[in-house]
């Protein structure tokens, strides 16, 4: 079993685990622009994020506004990069990953925190994929994440210089 000894930076390191820490982000829900269940359900995001799941992931996104960029988080914690492909003829655009925890009213969810690099929300949103509809199992609009940074692995980055915001 792991322990959570927390820093005075706010990263929270796990004992035993030298290659693992974590950041813990807060934010707020807010409303998205309904097209995260088309994306989930892709066969190629969804292929993705149901192996790092282990899970199918439930057809759409929780969206917070957070109190980081998500071009500050992927400088403290190093995402997992989902590339971008064409599918079918479209264009899918890469996706930055981190694996995280988030509390709810049956105790804690494995999750998936993301930013599509072609994201039209301000920096600050965050995207929640999760097993289950995560709304139903929150408590009021306040979120607490905690974004499991990982250590050892240099996996290269897509150019970020299309996305927007």
């Amino acid at each position: 079993m792991l322990s959570l000894v927390v820093s005075a930076s706010g990263i929270t390191k796990h004992a035993g685990r030298a290659d693992m820490q974590a950041r813990i982000i807060k934010g707020r829900r807010v409303k998205g622009f309904g097209v995260g269940a088309y994306y989930i359900s892709h066969p190629y995001y969804s292929g993705w994020f149901s192996k790092l799941l282990s899970c199918k992931p439930f057809p759409g996104t929780l969206n917070i506004e957070t109190d980081i960029d998500w071009r500050e988080l992927a400088g403290l914690c190093e995402p997992i990069v989902v590339p971008e492909t064409e599918w079918e003829g479209k264009h899918l655009g890469a996706v930055y990953v981190w694996r995280a925890k988030v509390e709810t009213n049956q105790g804690t969810a494995d999750v998936l925190v993301i930013r599509p690099l072609l994201s039209s929300h301000e920096p600050s949103v965050l995207e929640i994929v999760a097993c289950e509809r995560l709304s139903t199992l929150l408590k009021g609009d306040t979120i607490r994440v905690e974004v499991l940074c990982r250590g050892g692995d240099n996996e290269s980055r897509p150019n970020t210089s299309r996305g927007r915001g």
